[in-house]
Parts: C-alpha cells; structure tokens; sequence
C-alpha cells in the first residue's frame, strides 16, 4: 500500500517499549523504517540504546520532554526532516514510522501534533505495550497507562517469555478489559510477537459487540466504561454538538470514543472516533452487521461521572448509561 505507517508506540514505565522496539529492529522486516525515541528526563537513554541496534535506519531523539506536552513542534520538525532528507535521496516514503514516546505520555496530545502533518499520507496507529503482572494495577491508579491503553488500536501483552509470566490467556482478557477494542498480541516468542504488533492493516476497526467484556470486570474504580444511545437520524450538526460539548465536559478525563451512528441524510452508519479530546472526521461505514450495535457509543473516562456525561448529552437528545 501507498503511504506510511505511523505508529505511536507508548506504554507505562517499564512495560516494556523498548524491548519491543529492539526485538522489531533485529528482524528484516525493518527495513525502511524511521525511529523516533522520546525520554523525560534530560538524558534520552532509551534512545542511546535504540541507536546500537538501529544499524543505518534514521534515528532521532527527542529528548527536550514528556513528547505529549513539551515537545509537539520538535516532533513535527523531526518527522519533516525525516520525511525530506528521504525525499532527497529519490527513495520512496518510509514504509513505517515509529515513535517509541515516554512511558508517561498521552496518546491524544500527540495524536493532536501530528495533524500538523496532514500534507502526508500516514496511517496513523497507537501501539501500547501492557504487562500482565501489573498493567491492570498501573492502569487503576495512573492516568497515562489508563490513557495509553484506551487510545492502543493494537495492545501487545510483554514479558510473556518470563519464567514467572501470567499465562497469555489470561493477560489478554486482562487487557481486553481494559480496551474492547484493541487488537491483543499475546505471543510468548519475541520475535513473532514484534512481527505481529507492526504488521501493516487498516487504521480503525468496527466496535465491538454487546457481548463483551467491559471494564468494570476489573473493578477499576478510576476508570468507567459508558455507553451514549444517539438517537437514529440525528442531524450531524446537532452530533458534532454534543461531541464538542463531550469533550469541554471532561476535557483529559476523556480517554476514548468509539462507536456507530445513523445521520440525517448519510445512507449507512457513521464511525466516531476519539481519542482523548482528538476525534476523527467522521467516517461513513458500509452497511452494519445485525451483531453490530448502531446508535450505542462507548465512552471511556477516568475519575468521570455518569451524571457529567449525561448532562453533556442531554441537549442533544443523546442518553448516557453505565457501561
């Protein structure tokens, strides 16, 4: 395919990122690959350590800040450089593009700097890194390992090779718990696990059905999973409103939105997205499935309320229940 895969890697402290990243690097599926590591503290150690590995790939570090809130313009210039100096050479685009972020960066404001780019033709996906043993634990007590793992697209289970590992079974429903949406790679072997967490594929998926698991089976207590009915037939004007009115609500509570909804004069659902306060142009889909549930979009918060949501809701005609 055409264009360029960008994906924002992220994950808490010690879950695993760079592991991951290395085990990626050493297979010969790298190859046209960009890297951009990201530290907080005024050493970029990771990055010393992504550099010995990374041979001839372009590397560049970004070690000014959490990449989420201090760095975004060097971000955008990094990637540009990148971007051009290839350009210069006549090769083409990079096939992908990977910003391994701190282990206390938010997707969403990240997210938001790269629509700076728009002149390029990424796909962009967030990859979050999740340990069995204690990702549900980070995620009920730390905002950005909650964040981090709501906006992943693909969530992939580390330290599975560890003698003392939880079995993958097991970590992959935890973190399913955590993200219904997420695509979930839990491969004990190191390098097929870092082959199937990059490997290309579409940038969205459908939302997930009513069967399953939410995520109060963790009894996060942090953390809420809700569901807005919007009604069918809605004027987009009047959905645009409440998402705006959604997101000024809770503002970095916000985690994640996804789901499918019927617009006055679109024939087939409409997908909304978000992640954080970022949401995506609205996307028509084609004809929904009788196990897909239309007009049911799923929220995650944390430290919301059910109250604060239905009160943003409610002008709209939109109703917000527990999930």
């Amino acid at each position: 395919m055409a264009g360029t895969d960008f994906h924002i890697l992220c994950g808490f402290l010690g879950s695993g990122k760079t592991t991951l990243l290395l085990d990626w690097l050493a297979l010969p599926e790298a190859a046209d690959t960009a890297i951009l590591v990201n530290d907080v503290g005024r050493f970029d150690v990771d990055g010393a350590v992504v550099g010995r590995t990374s041979g001839a790939l372009p590397l560049a570090m970004l070690a000014n800040g959490c990449v989420c809130c201090s760095v975004g313009n060097e971000l955008v210039a990094t990637v540009e450089r990148l971007v051009a100096e290839r350009a210069a050479t006549g090769a083409a685009p990079f096939r992908r593009m990977i910003l391994e972020c701190s282990g206390l960066s938010r997707p969403g404001p990240v997210i938001r700097s790269l629509t700076d780019l728009g002149a390029h033709d990424f796909r962009v996906r967030v990859l979050a890194t999740f340990d069995p043993a204690q990702g549900a634990q980070h995620a009920a007590h730390f905002e950005e390992a909650a964040a981090q793992l709501a906006a992943a697209r693909t969530v992939v289970l580390s330290r599975l090779d560890l003698p003392d590992a939880p079995a993958p079974a097991a970590g992959a429903r935890a973190a399913q718990a955590l993200n219904p949406y997420a695509r979930i790679v839990a491969e004990p072997d190191r390098a097929r696990r870092a082959a199937l967490a990059f490997r290309p594929g579409p940038g969205s998926a459908p939302p997930p059905g009513p069967g399953i698991v939410g995520l109060r089976s963790l009894l996060h207590p942090r953390i809420g999973l809700f569901v807005a009915r919007v009604p069918d037939g809605l004027p987009w004007d009047a959905v645009a409103a409440w998402i705006e009115d959604l997101a000024a609500r809770c503002g970095d509570r916000l985690l994640r939105t996804k789901g499918l909804v019927r617009v006055d004069g679109i024939d087939g659902p409409v997908l909304i997205q978000g992640v954080g306060t970022v949401f995506s142009p609205p996307m028509r889909m084609p004809a929904a499935r009788d196990d897909e549930p239309v007009g049911a979009v799923v929220v995650i918060a944390h430290d919301a309320t059910l109250e604060m949501l239905a009160e943003a809701g409610a002008p709209h005609g939109v109703a917000v229940e527990a999930g």
